[in-house]
């Protein structure tokens, strides 16, 4: 099936592109959601009288995505808490709903279907580099770090051991500096 696209679509192309689609796509996706006309006559002299509307209304797309961009790398890294085991293999999984939601309580203003996880949800704890695409031309890069309470309590303990481990080293040097002075 041949159409018309009425915007830019990743893997597709561009706005006024005329492309061939299978016709499934075409018919249940691309025309009922108003990103494609069929390719004929009629369609492409329509096209072409609001080609400059359609342009305009790209380009405020656009501005509006690199906008939502700055938001977000204003956000920063993002933390997540999950139940995990102590090996960090978490209890259930950490999906785009999650990310799109820890995201949106700093302040940035994502759609769930913007997070792009091409391997699946999360399911190991560490930190991982995903991608949320804004726009099919704004792709930002954010750090999620998934830790578990587990492991908080580990670091936290091993902390204090470290702590603890200093302070008596610091006192036996001074008993040393005491009994060598004797």
């Amino acid at each position: 099936m041949q159409v018309i696209l009425l915007e830019k679509m990743q893997k597709l192309g561009n706005l006024g592109d005329e492309v061939a689609v299978k016709a499934g796509f075409g018919r249940n996706f691309l025309v009922p959601n108003g990103k494609a006309l069929p390719a004929n006559k009629r369609n492409r002299e329509v096209f072409e009288s609001r080609r400059a509307e359609l342009e305009a209304v790209a380009a405020k797309l656009l501005g509006e995505a690199e906008q939502r961009k700055t938001k977000l790398v204003d956000a920063g890294d993002v933390n997540i808490m999950a139940n995990a085991g102590i090996e960090g293999k978490l209890f259930g999984s950490v999906g785009a709903q999650d990310i799109a939601d820890a995201l949106n309580a700093q302040g940035a203003d994502i759609a769930r279907n913007e997070v792009r996880l091409p391997e699946g949800a999360l399911r190991h704890t560490g930190e991982f580099s995903i991608d949320i695409q804004l726009h099919s031309d704004v792709v930002v890069a954010v750090s999620i770090n998934i830790t578990s309470e587990a492991q908080l309590a580990a670091l936290a303990e091993a902390a204090e051991a470290e702590k603890a481990k200093a302070k008596a080293l610091a006192e036996a040097e001074e008993i040393a500096k005491e009994q060598s002075e004797d």
